[in-house]
């Protein structure tokens, strides 16, 4: 049987929690931004448009950066399982 480490449920404790919050602080903030944006005509235009320019975005141009993103967050996943396996 294995001992009770305090330091391990901490970890976990504290993943959890901070996992929750960011959850639900992105949740609010898009949400607040739907509000604002069916809030009224002018604002529901300015909706359409930021979206257009959203997805008009050329993502060739931050295709370098996405690429590094995607590395480091392979790493990260293989060096976590590495420590638990």
């Amino acid at each position: 049987m294995d001992e009770f480490d305090l330091f391990v449920w901490f970890r976990w404790l504290l993943a959890t929690v901070c996992t929750v919050y960011a959850v639900v602080v992105t949740g609010r903030s898009l949400w607040g931004w739907l509000t604002y944006f069916g809030s009224s005509r002018q604002t529901a235009i300015l909706g359409r448009y930021t979206l257009v320019l959203l997805l008009r975005m050329r993502s060739a141009r931050f295709a370098g950066e996405l690429l590094q993103i995607a590395v480091l967050s392979a790493m990260l996943l293989a060096l976590v399982c590495m420590h638990h396996g």
